[in-house]
């Protein structure tokens, strides 16, 4: 039944936005018929009437018709790589039939055929977004690995039953899983159609789906469970329900597929997949911009602060916000929880809290980056401090997971890379220099105590691979036009204080990972183009602000040593993304962590 009080994709939205991670997709014909592709059924009946019309013979009407026919005329039911020899003699030929039906000429590629639609582009954004993981296709089309592809992901291809082994484990495939249960046009001994193919699958995949029915929530789209009985059947075997089952289709479902949506206890949602794919996306991404700070806020806020820095007399209000803000976040339950959570839900768990965290520290990174920016020494001592107090948590041994303590440091990454970035945009080269080697924090695997900038590294706290470029685009919003003139400003901004941070995180000792920084240069010699900038900044030798300031012990050749084991550092990730034998063709400066 459809819950007539709340729409079908709004209270799935809110089910992929409390427990990012907990639901898999499974597509079949129905969501590649606006691509303009034939269903695997189409296929095959096409490729019988190929064979039919070679021998002269006639096609029966219906839907059935070439099935029929092929029975009674061969005395056993078709299979694609029969199908396939009797219409071609060689390997190459028959596999210039076969992309013929998946693979868009130029006149279909001009009018949008054969390429992702909506349902696969709105899957891709889920999946980019953290909130899919797991895609169940029944197609033998790309549809949906192109639209992942499209969105700048690499998502692990399972096409065979020996794919499954070394599998990353589900709930790790953080840039997708597409399965193809049926197999795929590009492997036609792996394609499977015909009843007796369907019947049954190997164990390994049975394992599979026996996993995925009872551990995720489903999203089907664009299957009728009328010719998949070996499918069925695993849905059958499943008691759990651990989250909610939507099934959309645009036809009433056929009694297989309702008696199956009774079972699981779910919700039919009378609409084809591009609709309801894409209303899904959409009302994600409208929650998880609520669930930010009101923009609207955010801008009253900062030309209110701006309007006070201004003025002659003390920025009273902007000192008391700033305090609250910074007090709220010391405070935040979230600081302290730290209960062990089952591995399953780990991935889920984090990214509920990064995201809570991003939304609850955007007023405070917002204020400090103005405050940073158009303020002076005395502003300074509004927000200075809470880098280290918002750094300095405490440490128990035994409890939680180390990603999820890490995490609390969040906030105090997010302030120290606002007002490290307005600082440098400023030039306010001695308060860059105090942020970079003031505020002390604790190493707990060292036991030591370091620089608060050496352990604030977006990946060491965020835990994300992609956490510098995550960093980078949080305050991009924040910064341009409000802060700094522009995009362009922000950029060089950002890359200049998160160049130095790096230096400072070298000298401490601690690991490096991928930076979200500008690269230029040729294999073997890829280079930042901050470390050009910081090259032309300190030819004046110890006489520039960042050495009076102290930074790195005012130490010109240490400051050097550091440079020097960075860049060669991110043009070894450059050369090893890239892989050996292959050239970057690509023009002009580029992001090491866009390729890794």
């Amino acid at each position: 039944m459809v819950d007539q009080s709340t729409e079908p994709h709004v209270k799935l939205a809110l089910g992929l936005r409390a427990v990012p991670g907990a639901y898999a997709v499974l597509v079949g014909a129905g969501a590649s018929v606006s691509a303009g592709m034939l269903s695997a059924w189409g296929v095959q009946c096409d490729l019988i009437r190929q064979i039919a019309s070679a021998e002269g013979a006639e096609i029966p009407d219906g839907d059935d018709g070439p099935y029929d026919w092929y029975v009674e005329r061969f005395k056993l039911e078709p299979a694609y790589d029969t199908l396939l020899a009797d219409l071609s003699g060689t390997t190459s030929g028959r596999q210039v039939l076969l992309r013929s039906y998946f693979e868009p000429d130029e006149t279909e590629r001009e009018q949008g055929l054969k390429q992702p639609a909506d349902a696969h582009r709105a899957l891709a954004r889920l999946v980019a977004d953290g909130y899919i993981r797991v895609i169940i296709t029944l197609n033998f089309d790309h549809l949906v690995e192109d639209a992942l592809r499209e969105a700048g992901l690499r998502p692990t291809i399972i096409r065979r039953p020996s794919d499954l082994t070394g599998m990353i484990p589900l709930h790790a495939q953080r840039q997708g899983v597409v399965i193809h249960l049926h197999g795929d046009y590009l492997d036609p001994d792996s394609m499977r159609n015909t009843p007796e193919e369907l019947k049954e699958y190997e164990q390994e995949v049975d394992k599979l789906l026996d996993q995925v029915f009872d551990e995720y929530g489903l999203i089907i789209a664009g299957w009728s469970a009328k010719y998949d009985p070996a499918l069925v059947n695993a849905l059958k075997r499943c008691p759990t329900r651990r989250f909610d089952t939507y099934w959309a289709d645009p036809y009433t479902l056929s009694a297989p597929a309702t008696e199956l949506l009774e079972q699981r206890q779910g919700t039919y949602v009378p609409t084809d997949a591009d609709r309801f794919l894409t209303h899904t996306a959409d009302a994600v991404t409208a929650l998880a911009e609520r669930n930010r700070a009101n923009p609207q806020n955010i801008a009253t806020a900062i030309a209110t602060a701006k309007r006070e820095l201004r003025s002659d007399g003390p920025a009273i209000n902007l000192h008391d916000t700033l305090r609250r803000e910074a007090a709220r976040l010391a405070d935040h339950p979230l600081g302290t929880a730290t209960a062990d959570i089952p591995r399953p839900e780990l991935d889920a768990e984090h990214e509920r809290r990064l995201t809570e965290w991003e939304a609850e520290s955007e007023m405070l990174a917002a204020l400090a980056a103005v405050t940073t920016y158009w303020g002076n020494d005395t502003t300074d001592r509004y927000w200075f401090a809470d880098v280290e107090r918002l750094a300095t948590i405490t440490w128990d041994s035994g409890a939680g997971q180390p990603a999820l303590n890490d995490l609390r440091r969040a906030p105090a990454t997010l302030l120290l890379h606002s007002a490290g970035t307005a600082a440098v945009g400023a030039e306010r080269w001695p308060l860059a220099a105090r942020l970079l080697t003031g505020p002390r924090a604790q190493d707990v695997m060292r036991r030591v105590e370091l620089p608060a900038a050496a352990l604030l590294g977006p990946e060491t706290v965020l835990g994300l691979r992609t956490a510098s470029a995550r960093v980078h685009g949080y305050l991009k919003p924040i910064f341009t036009g409000q802060v700094v003139a522009n995009e362009s400003a922000f950029t060089e901004a950002w890359e200049r204080f998160e160049y130095l941070r790096l230096l400072v995180q070298e000298d401490a000792g601690n690991y490096l990972a991928t930076p979200h920084l500008l690269v230029s240069g040729m294999r073997g010699d890829y280079r930042p183009l901050a470390s050009g900038w910081l090259d032309r900044e300190l030819a004046s030798g110890d006489q520039h602000p960042l050495l009076r300031a102290g930074f790195l012990g005012g130490d010109l050749e240490r400051i050097t040593t550091a440079q020097k084991t960075v860049d060669s550092r991110i043009s070894g990730w450059v050369d090893q993304v890239d892989g050996p034998g292959r050239m970057i063709l690509r023009s002009g400066p580029f992001y090491p962590d866009e390729l890794s």
